[in-house]
């Protein structure tokens, strides 16, 4: 019975974090304070899944660069946050990783059209395949959307 208790408030715990989203500073990975009208939003959605944990860590590690120039939100796609923002960027596919830089996943870098939709480059893992981006497209994005 004791165990059941237990069981009972971990999960309700977690529906109730779940429930909140996640937001988070680039800078401290803590709950992030309500960003300037001039911090570029990054928001990130993804499978909480062991192959995609090191890629969006990565990513979290690259807006941190950016300081207070760059917030991170991310969500989860398993959770009612992360549905509901999936539903509102027209995302259907079962898809590792996404990033919205503004609301925008498409970018101009060097020159080419760079999607920020799937692994990084490198990062596949045979079964899905690697993106066409890379974390200098990402840091590349992030210094023109900050500057």
């Amino acid at each position: 019975m004791k165990k059941l208790f237990w069981i009972l408030m971990v999960s309700s715990l977690i529906a109730l974090l779940a429930a909140c989203g996640s937001t988070e500073s680039a800078s401290t990975g803590s709950v992030a304070e309500p960003a300037s009208a001039d911090a570029v939003q990054v928001e990130i959605i993804s499978l909480d899944h062991s192959p995609i944990r090191p890629a969006v860590q990565e990513v979290a590690d690259v807006v941190a660069e950016f300081g207070e120039a760059a917030v991170l939100i991310k969500y989860n796609f398993d959770t009612p946050d992360g549905d509901a923002f999936a539903e509102e960027n027209g995302l259907e596919e079962h898809t590792p990783i996404v990033i919205y830089i503004n609301g925008e996943s498409k970018f101009e870098v060097d020159g080419r059209s760079v999607q920020f939709y799937s692994f990084p480059q490198g990062g596949g893992t045979g079964m899905v395949a690697e993106g066409v981006w890379t974390m200098d497209d990402l840091r590349a994005v992030l210094e023109q959307e900050t500057n």
